[in-house]
């Protein structure tokens, strides 16, 4: 039997010093909280969704105190959406919770005094090998690492937060469950008429709770048409901006549960709706001089890098020119293309929606970027803005077996026009996959290199969890589907 100490293993699951003293920042919340019974120990899994194991406050400082860690079941990475396992699971040994102590919050509006941390995970078992390569928050503390320590690049990452506010509305058919219809239809994009809706002060009054703990909320507004809310969060170290990420969700979702509302942030809740929820994802380097390499990277790695940002085949109906994107192609404040450029060596990712395990998403992408950087890959692609005087998209018909076996809806690609002062030239720009199936496909060319960057195996696991995720989801109801999704994001 494979027994652990925490002390080993504390330092792969983040990037913050490691305090000498692992019963530290516990302790110094009990001191401003001594009514703290619970501390609740998560990690998010390959389906996005948040996990966790409540623990006893005083158990726990037992257990920091002989080095032992919190273990569950081996299913930590092993479950998806609908909460079924994926097959041919080996039952025996556990999963194993290591606590970065750097993400201890306190949660004032919970209905007794309780905390989180988010931990990182390990797998033992009585016949295999300690294994950490499972882990996405490993990955993420992982490249962080590499680009300091081999080009001295350190990273900085902010979200744009949209949410919508449901409530339930039972069918008359009990069997089909509830449908959830908007709580609000108040204009969006910036009009005030969506803080006058009966729902804002609930969204304020948990907005409050955040900024109490001291998460980094720099602006709220309406966004979208009708009934959609944004968050900016400001920019944080990577691993610190996913973990404030994930309580920000958390947060909105339960402290409107209390009135019986859903706030989901799920890509699409309304299938014959226009509007459609993302995640955008502010990434910028501090190393301008390489920025071209990174930038090039990921570009060049985008179709498969949209498996993990956009992991649900309903993430594929924002793969639309200004919702996430639909070509690979960046410009200079080009909100029609994936990756808007803000500044040199600071981008906003679009084709990113809030299914995605962001741990697992970033570490991707920054993995791309680093292989461009140590590859020395030339950025191909031209600015979309540069010496522009005429932009437009067009289609172009292909024969619809090409399509498909390319996963483009509609059998139609993509064409990028562009009239220069040196006269037009016409060149066909590669599209990004509109379905998960094909996003996969992608992702498996380039996930043994972004694996090996990574020092990991959570995108061969990725792709192992999601295809049976998908073919099972393609079981059900696409409507009850969305709708699961929609209250689970």
């Amino acid at each position: 039997m494979t027994f652990i100490q925490l002390n080993q293993y504390a330092g792969q699951f983040t990037n913050k010093p490691i305090p000498l003293d692992q019963s530290s920042p516990l302790r110094d919340l009990l001191t401003t909280h001594p009514g703290l019974r619970f501390i609740r120990l998560q990690w998010q899994d390959y389906s996005g969704l948040l996990r966790a194991r409540l623990v006893v406050v005083q158990y726990l400082l037992a257990l920091i105190a002989t080095q032992k860690p919190v273990h569950i079941p081996p299913i930590g990475f092993h479950c998806i959406a609908d909460n079924n396992l994926i097959p041919n699971l080996d039952p025996t040994g556990n999963h194993h919770l290591v606590p970065d102590w750097s993400s201890l919050r306190f949660l004032p509006s919970a209905a007794h005094p309780s905390a989180t941390v988010m931990c990182g995970v390990l797998a033992t078992g009585p016949a295999r090998p300690l294994d950490l390569g499972l882990c996405p928050r490993r990955a993420l503390a992982n490249i962080v690492r590499h680009a300091a320590k081999s080009f001295d690049l350190h990273f900085q990452v902010g979200f744009e937060v949209e949410f919508e506010v449901f409530r339930r509305a039972p069918q008359a058919d009990p069997l089909k469950g509830e449908t959830l219809v908007p709580a609000s239809t108040s204009l969006g994009r910036f009009a005030v008429d969506g803080l006058r809706a009966s729902i804002a002060p609930l969204i304020e009054e948990a907005v409050h709770h955040l900024l109490d703990i001291g998460i980094g909320i720099q602006t709220m507004q309406t966004e979208g048409r009708r009934g959609q809310y944004e968050l900016s969060l400001g920019p944080r170290a990577p691993l610190d901006a996913v973990d404030e990420l994930v309580l920000v969700h958390d947060t909105l979702k339960r402290e409107l549960e209390k009135h019986d509302l859903v706030v989901t942030m799920a890509p699409r809740p309304v299938a014959q709706r226009r509007q459609a929820t993302g995640q955008h994802t502010h990434i910028s380097v501090s190393k301008t001089e390489l920025s071209s390499n990174f930038l090039a990277g990921i570009l060049g790695r985008l179709p498969g890098i949209c498996a993990v940002c956009l992991p649900f085949d309903i993430s594929y109906e924002r793969v639309q020119p200004y919702l996430g994107g639909d070509i690979v192609a960046w410009g200079t404040e080009d909100r029609t293309v994936p990756v808007r450029a803000i500044r040199s060596g600071h981008w906003e990712i679009r084709c990113v929606d809030a299914t995605a395990n962001m741990y697992l998403a970033l570490a991707t992408m920054l993995g791309a970027g680093m292989l461009g950087v140590e590859n020395a890959e030339t950025l191909r692609w031209m600015d979309t803005t540069v010496k522009m005087e005429t932009y437009c998209r067009e289609e172009q018909h292909k024969h619809k077996s090409n399509a498909t076996s390319n996963g483009l809806s509609n059998g139609k690609s993509n064409v990028v026009r562009v009239n220069t002062t040196d006269g037009v030239t016409a060149e066909k720009a590669e599209p990004l996959p509109r379905s998960l199936d094909a996003a996969l496909n992608m992702l498996e060319k380039d996930a043994s290199e972004l694996d090996h960057i990574l020092d990991s195996s959570v995108l061969d696991h990725f792709l192992r969890v999601k295809r049976f995720e998908q073919s099972s989801l393609a079981r059900k109801d696409p409507e009850e589907v969305r709708t699961m999704l929609t209250e689970l994001f």
